[in-house]
Formats: C-alpha cells, structure tokens, sequence
C-alpha cells in the first residue's frame, strides 16, 4: 500500500502553530524534559480519537457534526448535542484564534517592533478578505511549507544540541507531574488534541476516500494519521528539547522572543529570522483553518448549510475570527494568553470526544465498524485522565479565589 499524506497531514499541520510552539516552549524552559510524558498522551490520544473521528465518516459518508446532531434526535439533538457542539467548538475556537493571531503578530513583531496590534489588525484583514473570497486554499500551502522549514530548524537544533539536552539535571529529565503542573499539561494536550481538528479530519477524509472500498479507505486514513500525527508530537518534543537547553537561564523577554534571540545566537544571521517567519506562518495558517473548521461543525450542528460560499458559513468564521481579534488586542501578554487558550480547548474536549464515543457506539454507524471494547476502554480512559487533569486545575484555581 503506498502512504499518501493527506487529511492526518492538515491535522498535524493545523496544530503546530503557534500555540505548540509557545507551550512547548515555555514548557522546555520551566520544566526541560520532566513534562514529555504529556506529549506521549497526546499523541496516543489524538492517534485514537481521529481515528474515531474518520471511522464515523467514512463508514456513513457523513460529517461529524450533522451526525452528532441526528445521534440527539429531534429534541436533544437540537437542544443539548447541537449547544455544546457551538460551545465547544465555536466559543473554544475564538479563543484558539486569538492564540493564532498573536502568535503570528509575535513572529511578524521580530521584523517591526512594538507594532503588535497594528500586526493583529492587518492580520485579521487579510484574514477576512481571504475567507469571503475563498482564496485561503492556496495560501495555505505556502504557510505549510514555512512551518515545515521551521519544524526541520528545530529537529536540527535539537540534534546539535543533544549531549547538552542529556546533561540536564536529574529533575529537568525525571518524569513528573503535580497540580502545579497541571495548567502546561493542560495547554500541551489541548495544543495537540485540537477538538476542532476531529471536525476537520472527518470531512476532509470522506471528501478523499469517497470512491474507495471502506476496508481499504480505513486502513490508508490510519495509517497516514499515525505517520502524520506522530511527526507532528516529534516536532513539539524537539522544540520542547531546545527550549529546555537555550532558555534554561531566567530572561525578562517573553518565551517566544527569547528563544527567537536564543536561536539566533547558536545561528548567527539565519536561525532567529527563521524561527519568526515559521511562527508567523503557523499562526497565519492557523489563524484561517480555525474559522472555516468552526464554521463546519457550527453550522453542521445547527442544520445550516456547510458550503463554503454560503452566508451562514461565512457569519460563523468571521465571528470567531472577529472574537479572537478582540482578544488577542486586549491580552497585555501573549504568551500567557496562547498557553490559556491551549488549556481552555484541553478543558472543553472532553465534551467533543465525550459525543464522538457514543455516535461510535451508536446504530448510526453500521455494524461492522463500531466500537469495539480495547476502542471504548481506550477512548473512555483519555476522556476521563484529560477531565481528572481538568479538574485539578480548576479545583486549584477555586481554592486560590
């Protein structure tokens, strides 16, 4: 069989961004490696509920959200599924994209500083032009290629680097995890579980398989979501491995900056710059997927039309798009705010994947290709760990108001 990348390679694609490059980051510098557990979890975890995801579609040759809202019913489907479709999906999104947005505006602030709202409003105009006029497709892959030059920077770095990375100290190396940890294993889960991204990877794999043998569509849609995916975890470890190297001392920049200036110290001329138009790219290429996927599960939720050129369709992008610009500006500092909205998407998806396991369970997908047990047990696991993580910190949270 040969490996085409495709739908598992616009998931991978879609959450490297900036939000995985702040988290990872600020990760590295805080805590080294201790915290690379997380992104093992992550990975497993993305690996199974995409596959879910894809299953549901390709077995019914229906999208996520119209699915979810048929498994309601009449009545709960309109008034329970549907709601916290929008919520998670929708209201979750606009915080991701303000994420996107500032990261992009961070990347483009190393080349203009102190311009960073003037940044995120051209941004979110550019933004807008492209989704009205259906023009963002092509741009995308030249985003895409930007971040995959980044991605390559990194995994050099972090090769270069390696008997420095395994000289760390034993308690930046150890695996561990407290409840003073739990907000970045938070924003690391929800930076690479994107709850948006099971929207987005069930349409785009119906749309490619459409004509293929169900037996043979499955077996390609794993296999290339587990090379994708797996690719898109190593990235987040390499960039989480050179932070923890280059950041270790203490700066009074923000994450993002520093290892900007960081890595242009070790590659004089090319390293820094690089790195900053990478993270602009990713945010860029984020910050136009985010509203389209929304647009697709809001509007396939609530019954409304999923096409593309359609007026519902593009009031739901831009509503988020318009929503995050406005948090993005009014954020005093990005880094915190991109490593937050990583943790809210972490918080809201167990109600996504939560709705995804029964439709897999449900008589909406034919029989053969339910769930079977090691897939509920695996699936119901990551939801219950990913809400006890949830918990903890909100618990924290209460007890310190």
């Amino acid at each position: 069989m040969t490996l085409r990348l495709g739908p598992g390679a616009m998931v991978a694609a879609a959450f490297i961004g900036p939000g995985t490059l702040t988290t990872a980051a600020t990760t590295g510098a805080s805590s080294g490696l201790a915290l690379a557990w997380t992104i093992l979890f992550a990975l497993i975890a993305t690996v199974t509920l995409q596959e879910l995801a894809v299953r549901s579609a390709l077995a019914t040759q229906r999208d996520l959200a119209p699915l979810a809202r048929e498994f309601g019913g009449a009545i709960w489907g309109r008034w329970l599924v549907a709601p916290l479709i929008v919520a998670a999906i929708g209201i979750g999104n606009a915080a991701y994209q303000s994420g996107n947005l500032s990261g992009a505006a961070v990347g483009l602030t190393a080349f203009m500083p102190d311009r960073f709202a003037s940044a995120v409003l051209s941004l979110s105009a550019v933004a807008v032009i492209l989704i009205l006029g259906n023009r963002y497709h092509w741009l995308e892959r030249v985003l895409v290629a930007l971040v995959v030059l980044m991605a390559v920077l990194f995994f050099g770095l972090a090769t270069i680097l390696a008997p420095e990375i395994l000289s760390l100290s034993t308690d930046r190396l150890a695996p561990r995890f407290s409840s003073g940890d739990s907000l970045l294993v938070l924003a690391l889960i929800g930076t690479t579980i994107v709850p948006y991204n099971l929207f987005l990877h069930a349409t785009a794999a119906r749309r490619r398989w459409q004509d293929a043998p169900l037996s043979e569509a499955l077996r390609e849609a794993r296999l290339e979501s587990f090379v994708a995916i797996s690719m898109g975890a190593m990235i987040t470890l390499a960039i989480m491995a050179v932070a923890a190297v280059l950041l270790e001392s203490p700066s009074n920049q923000s994450v993002l900056n520093a290892l900007i200036d960081r890595v242009d110290d070790r590659l004089p001329g090319f390293g820094g710059p690089l790195i900053a138009i990478g993270l602009f790219a990713a945010g860029f290429s984020s910050a136009l997927a985010a509203p389209v996927a929304a647009s697709w599960a809001v509007c396939g939720a609530l019954g409304l039309s999923t096409d593309e050129r359609s007026a519902a369709f593009k009031t739901v992008a831009l509503l988020v798009l318009g929503v995050g610009t406005g948090l993005a500006l009014v954020a005093s500092r990005p880094q915190a705010l991109i490593v937050t909205a990583q943790a809210a998407n972490a918080m809201l998806l167990p109600v996504v994947a939560g709705i995804l396991l029964l439709i897999a369970n449900s008589q909406l997908i034919p029989h053969p290709w339910r769930n079977r047990k090691l897939a509920n047990v695996l699936a119901a696991s990551i939801i219950l760990l990913v809400t006890a993580i949830a918990g903890t910190k909100l618990a924290a949270l209460l007890s310190a108001n």
